[in-house]
């Protein structure tokens, strides 16, 4: 298989591959650099590149993992053939267990910049493919490919893939699951919803609250994963079909979803007109209640109600609401009613199914409650708030999600749990502390970790935690003089900490040892 991008853009490439489960090697050229890309079973597994910009040791420099004379001497040390991570491996300049973190870095670097590609040619071969277990991973590319298209700056790729603003579009079979396995964010999951409720890409675009930019990338991120589809007109009124649909999409499509007021039959035409004149009551009457419920109260939950009640409540009030369902509506005061009742739906549903952007609702809807039989409030007067108290069990219960997701390496939800407790609450030390572990757990983000770090310590300058965490910080980045100090510093107020005890243990043994060999190899050329 091979080809020219002007035909077939990578995304679309990488796409197929995925959908067909293939192995084997892509090779992709534009502009005299070539980037090749292995795959097992749909998944990615490795990449290299000829861009200067892409080799390893010039990526681990950019990082400040290590020094421009390291890698220089690396290189020198480095065997024909052999993978510039082993020499460091070698060196003891990179520490095993964070090599595949780093090898995962350089794919994701290599393979990003490639889905903005308008101009180029691939070819690829299947075939088994053979990587060294060091270097193997398995990577999903259909979160891949929305990360991607995420960072993509050169926007005709964008435009090439959506065929224009006027294409039809369509959920496709499976939807649920490609967007689960995409890892979509919640933005991006209200234009999914969207997208149920129009037909065209410009429909789409004119709702949006995101912006034209981020909608289109989102747009064309669902479409190169295959979790909506591109159509024309014979297939606008295409409905999934087979065992596989979600029942979500069965839920709103089905005959079964059908309205049970009908079109009154000309027999029962008195009826029926009384029937649809009760419907419209409750439309307008739920469309009123839209101003003065909050998102539970609108989804008909609890405040404290789980993740499944609140999407089985959802669902069953979108199936309710759902303007597909009332066609024998022809009034655009209704129409409206119901895409504004179906759209509240959705933007209830997309807060609260987030931990994140839930925690961050309730802090703005609910207050303090005041003891019972004591009022707060004085004739006359509007209620005093005081959010720092709602604040306070907020950010304790983010807290305590951050560090149970943090406690099972799931460092991206603890990240955002630990930054709401950091925003609710910006001058507890305990918060910054462990934002900044779980921070410093990809090297991308240790500048911002050092900083959260910084910020614990003024804040409670008695907390040996604190320094061994920025030691630890430091010793990973390789400043040894920096991460002694935060060690001492540790055991200054708490003389039996064994973690900054072992830390300078280690350190001073692994000085030890360097000190040993340049005087080994000082004597030899003395010998010489």
């Amino acid at each position: 298989m091979s080809g020219d991008f002007s035909q077939t853009l990578p995304a679309e490439l990488l796409a197929t591959i995925h959908s067909r489960q293939q192995s084997g090697t892509l090779v992709l050229r534009r502009e005299g650099t070539e980037r090749k890309l292995l795959f097992d079973n749909g998944c990615l597994i490795s990449a290299s590149s000829t861009a200067e910009q892409d080799d390893f040791g010039e990526l681990l420099i950019r990082i400040g993992r290590i020094s421009p004379s390291q890698l220089d001497q690396a290189k020198r040390q480095s065997k024909p053939g052999a993978h510039l991570a082993q020499t460091l491996l070698e060196m003891k300049i990179l520490e095993g267990d964070l090599l595949k973190e780093f090898i995962e870095l350089q794919v994701r670097e290599i393979l990003y910049p490639v889905l903005e590609w308008t101009a180029g040619e691939y070819s690829f071969k299947a075939g088994p493919v053979t990587v060294d277990d060091r270097f193997h991973l398995k990577l999903s590319l259909p979160s891949l490919i929305f990360e991607g298209i995420r960072r993509i700056s050169n926007l005709e790729a964008v435009y090439r893939g959506l065929k224009g603003n006027d294409t039809l579009i369509r959920l496709s079979d499976h939807y649920e699951a490609r967007a689960s396995e995409a890892g979509l964010d919640s933005e991006e999951a209200f234009i999914l919803s969207r997208v149920e409720a129009c037909s065209r890409i410009s429909e789409v675009l004119q709702i949006s609250p995101l912006g034209l930019e981020k909608t289109q990338k989102t747009l064309y991120a669902l479409v190169a994963t295959g979790i909506i589809e591109l159509g024309t007109e014979k297939s606008k009124t295409k409905t999934p079909t087979g065992a596989g649909v979600s029942q979500a999409y069965r839920t709103f499509h089905s005959e079964s979803a059908s309205p049970k007021v009908a079109t009154p039959e000309p027999s029962d035409k008195i009826a029926g007109e009384r029937e649809l004149e009760a419907l419209k009551l409750e439309i307008f009457s739920m469309l009123d209640n839209l101003k003065s419920k909050n998102y539970y109260d609108l989804l008909n939950v609890p405040s404290n109600a789980s993740l499944d009640e609140i999407k089985k409540s959802y669902y069953a009030l979108a199936k309710q609401f759902h303007p597909d369902r009332y066609a024998q509506f022809t009034e655009p005061d209704v129409k409206g009613a119901l895409e504004s009742i179906f759209s509240s739906l959705a933007q209830a549903y997309d807060t609260l199914k987030v931990p994140a952007t839930r925690a961050s609702y309730d802090a703005k809807a609910f207050r303090a409650e005041p003891k019972e039989g004591v009022s707060t409030e004085k004739p006359g007067t509007t209620p005093v708030e005081t959010p720092g108290v709602s604040h306070q069990k907020l950010s304790e219960l983010n807290f305590r999600q951050g560090r149970g997701y943090y406690d099972q390496q799931d460092y991206w939800s603890a990240i955002q749990a630990f930054r709401q407790c950091v925003r609710l609450e910006p001058e507890v030390g305990r918060f910054r502390y462990w934002l900044a572990m779980a921070l410093s757990k990809n090297p991308r983000w240790r500048r911002e970790a050092e900083e959260h770090f910084h910020k614990a310590i003024e804040l409670e300058q008695f907390k040996p935690a604190y320094y061994v965490g920025l030691g630890m910080l430091y010793r990973d980045v390789g400043m040894v003089k920096r991460a002694e100090s935060q060690f001492k510093l540790a055991l200054q107020f708490s003389p039996e900490d064994t973690v900054a005890t072992q830390a300078l243990k280690e350190m001073a043994a692994a000085q030890k040892k360097q000190s040993k060999g340049l005087r080994s190899l000082a004597r030899l050329f003395k010998k010489k």
